[in-house]
């Protein structure tokens, strides 16, 4: 599996709402060791929705404050972003992700640290 196979696929919630696109996937390196690199990498979450963006440019742990405006803005995008964990991936066909929870079931993404 490729990360990007799985970025901006489509995410299907268990009554076939599509509840929006991987906008970030979240892992783990705590896999089998690969010579030379270590460790291989796990993936234990998909994060839905724009707060992936917030996420990355270090705005949602509070790690940067400024500009307000950009702050803002990306605060307001993510009310609505969602996490999944790939434990809840029932089918994934490269473009679409069936998850087997409702997106009402889903935690904030900001919840899931």
């Amino acid at each position: 599996m490729n990360l990007s196979d799985l970025l901006h696929a489509r995410v299907i919630d268990a009554t076939g709402a599509d509840i929006g696109a991987v906008d970030d996937v979240r892992l783990v390196q705590d896999g089998p060791v690969l010579l030379p690199f270590g460790a291989a990498f796990r993936v234990v979450g998909l994060a839905i929705g724009h707060r992936a963006v917030e996420r990355r440019l270090g705005y949602q742990l509070g790690g940067v404050r400024n500009p307000w405006l950009v702050r803002t803005i990306l605060g307001a995008l993510g009310k609505t972003s969602r996490y999944v964990e790939w434990k809840d991936v029932v089918t994934w066909t490269g473009e679409e992700i069936h998850i087997t929870k409702r997106r009402d079931e889903l935690p904030p993404l900001h919840a899931a640290r």
